[in-house]
């Protein structure tokens, strides 16, 4: 029989599920993945957000951006919400905007949105997602998208400007119509890029140009520990 495997995000370590998922049987593989958390078979993606993440990426401008992007690359995506999002939603007094833009996610963009209550309960499910895929299709091919075929080089200039954080490709059409060139987008001032992406985009987008390459073997910091590093 067939063992069943699933594709990790190695960022995913720290969770702990990556281990749950082993000691239940799976073959799990640790690789760096471009989008989403998990890839198991049936062309099926995950990503997992903690309820405390969901809302801080709805609100940075994250969420959408990398829900379009996942559902540009997969037939099928699954977000796993972990946490009471209730909660969270109530404390900060947002539920309206959470609750429409989980309707959104359903509607617009055909997500199937999973709740789990805990890091635990996750790797079970992603453990009975991957079975009942094998079950049901026949087979545990994993298939990873890798880069999109880009074939001119407008189409490289919109992939790579849209790689930036909270940046999609409407923006990016928006960014290389006003900057001309790549170069001039990553050579620009500071209050440059405000008027175009906001303060918050302007300033992430910022950091990742000025903040100095860290080889893998040393410890990669957030984008939060440089922001009082690399002034404006």
């Amino acid at each position: 029989m067939e063992k069943a495997r699933i594709y990790v995000d190695y960022r995913e370590e720290n969770s702990g599920i990556p281990g749950i998922l082993e000691s239940l049987g799976l073959i799990v593989i640790r690789e760096y993945l471009e989008i989403g958390d998990y890839i198991i078979p049936g062309d099926i993606i995950i990503e997992r957000k903690t309820a405390e993440d969901y809302i801080n990426s709805l609100y940075d401008g994250r969420l959408f951006d990398q829900i379009s992007r996942l559902r540009e690359a997969y037939d099928n995506v699954i977000l796993l919400i972990e946490g009471d999002i209730d909660s969270i939603a109530s404390i900060r007094g947002r539920e309206k905007h959470v609750y429409s833009s989980l309707a959104s996610l359903i509607i617009d963009f055909d997500i199937k949105i999973i709740p789990s209550s805990s890091p635990k309960n996750s790797a079970f499910i992603l453990e009975a997602l991957t079975r009942r895929v094998i079950e049901s299709k026949g087979g545990g091919r994993v298939v990873i998208h890798k880069k999109p075929k880009l074939e001119t080089i407008r189409d490289w200039q919109l992939y790579i400007v849209s790689s930036f954080p909270g940046v999609g490709l409407k923006l990016a059409d928006r960014i290389l119509e006003n900057f001309k060139t790549i170069e001039a987008f990553c050579t620009s001032s500071y209050a440059e890029l405000q008027r175009i992406l906001g303060e918050k985009r302007a300033e992430k987008v910022k950091l990742i140009l000025k903040t100095p390459y860290e080889s893998e073997s040393r410890k990669s910091k957030s984008l939060e520990y440089f922001k009082n590093k690399n002034p404006h």
